[in-house]
């Protein structure tokens, strides 16, 4: 049997759970608030550290989802 996801739903999930993964290590240290430079607006970002456990977290997480669940990727 063959499992199939949207890319853009494999990335929707892998991402939601990253971002709590690293919202849980970091805790009010994962984000700093930044001007958005579009308008007077701010808005929030992964600092570094977390950004760089972000993308550690992301690429893991993907990886064990698409060879454990033996998925088949749909562009």
């Amino acid at each position: 049997m063959e499992n199939t996801i949207d890319n853009s739903r494999l990335l929707e999930c892998v991402c939601d759970i990253a971002s709590m993964i690293t919202n849980d290590k970091f805790g009010a240290r994962a984000t700093k608030e930044i001007q958005d430079g579009l308008s007077d607006s701010k808005c929030l970002v992964w600092t570094d550290d977390a950004q760089n456990f972000y993308n550690d977290m992301f690429d893991e997480i993907e990886g064990m989802i698409i060879n454990n669940l033996k998925l088949k990727i749909k562009q």
